[in-house]
């Protein structure tokens, strides 16, 4: 059995070898090119025009109900010019962005002035299973942040957004 002298010498050596093997390291993933159509104005909107400033991508369906106060949350948080709504949902009776637009609208009872995109395939590129999906990307175009789920917490969206700010 080590004495404490002996065990704190063979800890510390441990320490000093591994030291670089723990070593903490970003890994930046790039969000996806992408140039779709805003559904609401025909528009083209491209992940290029995006890059420079953060901006904020939000994914989910216009079927999903419970997704509802997730957008509601996140439009009240992130600038107007700097988030973008995507449809996930590859079906055609799903792709009317204008419909989508109009029933957030109602069930919000406040305009949306948001690009509303159908976006299947690159949701599916960024592997977009659960709905909402919410990413926060840098002014370089990286992936600072994301989050699955419901999330209505205005303080916790609006810290990530300084964040993303200061990235």
């Amino acid at each position: 059995m080590l004495n404490a002298r002996a065990a704190a010498s063979v800890l510390l050596v441990l320490v000093v070898m591994l030291a670089g093997c723990v070593s903490e390291e970003t890994v930046e993933e790039a969000f996806p090119e992408f140039e779709l159509e805003d559904g609401l104005t025909n528009a083209t909107v491209s992940r290029s025009m995006m890059d420079g400033e953060p901006w904020v991508a939000y994914i989910s369906a216009s079927w999903c109900r419970h997704c509802h106060p997730t957008l509601d949350a996140i439009d009240q948080v992130i600038p107007e010019d700097r988030l973008l709504v995507f449809n996930k949902d590859p079906r055609e009776e799903y792709s009317d962005m204008v419909d989508w637009n109009d029933d957030m609208e109602a069930s919000f009872e406040r305009d949306l002035n948001r690009p509303f995109i159908h976006g299947p395939n690159m949701s599916e590129e960024l592997g977009v299973v659960g709905i909402p999906h919410i990413f926060y990307i840098d002014a370089n175009g990286n992936i600072e942040f994301d989050r699955k789920g419901v999330w209505t917490n205005h303080d916790e969206m609006s810290q990530v957004w300084n964040q993303t700010l200061a990235a």
